[in-house]
């Protein structure tokens, strides 16, 4: 996938301690966007979202659903990535499935040697890639696959592009950041797009989000 620079990130957290940590961190991290003034809440954040390339949203003090609101974000700014800070194991994996879902790019848990790996997982996806524990990763690629298998029709399958195409509409993204993303025209999404759809025997991209979309089960361990 191509470089993806954000304009800047912005930092979304009521907590005033853990907002100064992030920025002090960030600020003598190389190569990192400049930050936005913090926002303490998701009016604040839609308020800059047009300047934003990187949303940092902290989950432990931001009282609503992530998903939904990673949709708003991203409806002012398209093309946004999005980074959630997490507690350290009250999260499970099931939960960051179904965020993932939402188009939501990585989590850090606040562990011990968060300071490290944040800055890492901020250039990890802003180059395009995903910060995901693999255990999520797996789920979301064998939910793919279970789609093919129930959906596909008899004698057909997807190209290599398609099958590109398909894992970020199952992330709930435009066809504009799903241009961006693989470097392409809009164009081009459209017509994999509709393939996509056909061979799959929906109407639109909403059929992809009924049923069990989301809601794979996770691999045990071992």
């Amino acid at each position: 996938m191509p470089t993806i620079v954000a304009i800047a990130i912005q930092i979304v957290s009521a907590h005033p301690l853990l907002t100064r940590s992030v920025q002090k961190l960030l600020s003598h991290a190389e190569d990192l966007p400049k930050c936005l003034p913090p926002a303490k809440n998701e009016v604040e954040a839609i308020a800059q979202a047009s300047d934003a390339g990187l949303f940092l949203l902290d989950a432990c003090s931001l009282h609503t659903d992530l998903g939904p609101l990673t949709a708003r974000c991203r409806a002012q700014s398209p093309g946004s990535k999005f980074l959630v800070l997490l507690s350290p194991d009250q999260t499970s994996d099931a939960e960051k499935l179904r965020l993932f879902y939402w188009g939501i790019d990585g989590f850090v848990e606040l562990h011990r040697t968060w300071q490290v790996e944040l800055p890492q997982a901020i250039k990890s996806i802003l180059r395009g890639e995903v910060w995901v524990p693999p255990v999520v990763l797996l789920a979301f690629v064998k939910q793919a696959k279970a789609l093919l298998d129930a959906q596909l029709l008899p004698g057909h399958s997807l190209t290599a592009r398609e099958g590109q195409v398909l894992q970020l509409l199952m992330r709930r993204l435009t066809n504009k950041e799903i241009s961006s993303a693989l470097g392409i025209s809009e164009r081009t999404v459209k017509f994999h797009v509709s393939n996509i759809l056909s061979k799959l025997q929906l109407e639109d991209r909403r059929g992809l989000f009924t049923g069990n979309l989301g809601t794979a089960v996770l691999p045990s361990e071992g």
